[in-house]
């Protein structure tokens, strides 16, 4: 089975829920990148990357240009292909937008391989679990007190059973009083937070210490996600168990977190990394250093794909940003009682809605 064609599209989809704020993020809007890889046979495998705002045409144009004239062919052979290509790359860059363009063609091409093969996806990987559990998680900086403990209280009533929320306000008191009220309503049941990068070392151990006693799972992304040294020496300093990994894109980085002992959950995004290939390698790392994977964003693709990680901790439901709340899916997926449960269909199961993405074409 070799590839005949690559076809693409980018749509920007709003978000439904509202706009998104944090510490360093304004968002209305997600583009996805959509990649359409079709087989000598006429299997057709369908791969998605997502840029939080623009870029999406950039993706494309790196997928038609570069990859595209590449991979026409070529054997499908999912793991030996992005070998080649990030080689073929990365002289373009090791990582970013060629791991963001790279991850929707190798996604495409694990759906093909396991269509050929008329098997879930999960399961050409390596069923572990039969189901994955999932956290509420908001970009809520700018909503009040009151509208995230609202938001809070909604997932609870949905059945998670796990909640993140942003911290970062100009004063350590207004985010500890946020947190507690939503303690309050959540009883034991795990919290965590993201800063989003907002801190330098300077300031982040002071404002995480500040919220010692709230019994925090993690905190996400406290520094800037190239200082490694510093989240080391941050790590050091703080009680809280420290995330990160949306915004590092290659196993070599993830490696020197973990060598530098900087790091407590990977978070690694399935898209970024480029894809598939790649996230099942860093999940055997971590593994390896009895870190547990709790992926960000993308649910419906990395829940699916968790179910193969033995390391597998939680994933992530984005309020308003999931490809179900995006609408860009004519299946939705639902998560039941907190829980995610992989399509049984051939390959990964996303059934993607042409017609609304159409809708919004860039």
């Amino acid at each position: 089975m070799r590839i005949a064609s690559v076809e693409t599209m980018v749509t920007r989809l709003p978000i439904l829920t509202g706009e998104w704020r944090d510490t360093i993020h304004h968002v209305t809007h997600i583009e996805l990148v959509l990649v359409e890889i079709t087989s000598d046979t006429g299997v057709v495998g369908t791969g998605v990357s997502h840029t939080s705002g623009d870029g999406g045409k950039t993706i494309e144009s790196l997928i038609q240009h570069s990859l595209t004239p590449f991979l026409v062919g070529k054997e499908v052979s999912p793991r030996g292909l992005w070998h080649e290509a990030w080689k073929f790359l990365h002289d373009l860059g090791g990582a970013g937008f060629t791991t963001t363009a790279l991850g929707a063609v190798d996604i495409a091409l694990w759906d093909m391989f396991a269509k050929e093969q008329k098997r879930p996806l999960v399961d050409v990987l390596g069923r572990v679990h039969q189901k994955m559990p999932v956290y509420g998680s908001g970009i809520n900086l700018g909503m009040s007190e009151a509208e995230v403990v609202d938001q809070v209280k909604g997932w609870l009533d949905k059945g998670y059973r796990a909640f993140k929320v942003k911290i970062g306000k100009p004063d350590v008191a207004e985010d500890r009083e946020r947190l507690t009220k939503i303690r309050e309503v959540i009883g034991h049941l795990p919290l965590m937070v993201d800063a989003n990068q907002g801190w330098g070392l300077e300031i982040a151990s002071r404002r995480i210490n500040g919220l010692n006693g709230l019994d925090l799972t993690w905190v996400e992304e406290p520094l800037l996600s190239d200082d490694i040294a510093g989240h080391a020496l941050l790590r050091r300093q703080i009680e809280t168990p420290i995330g990160v990994g949306e915004n590092i894109y290659t196993i070599y980085q993830f490696r020197d977190y973990l060598m530098a002992n900087a790091v407590d959950y990977i978070q690694a995004d399935i898209v970024r990394v480029g894809g598939i290939t790649p996230y099942m390698d860093i999940a055997a790392l971590s593994h390896a250093f009895n870190r547990p994977m709790a992926p960000h964003f993308m649910l419906e693709l990395s829940a699916h794909v968790l179910c193969a990680v033995p390391n597998a901790y939680i994933a992530e439901d984005t309020d308003g940003g999931s490809l179900s709340a995006l609408k860009a899916l004519r299946n939705p997926v639902k998560i039941v009682d907190g829980y995610f449960t992989p399509s049984d269909l051939p390959g990964h199961g996303l059934d993607f809605d042409r017609e609304y993405m159409d809708q919004h074409r860039v």
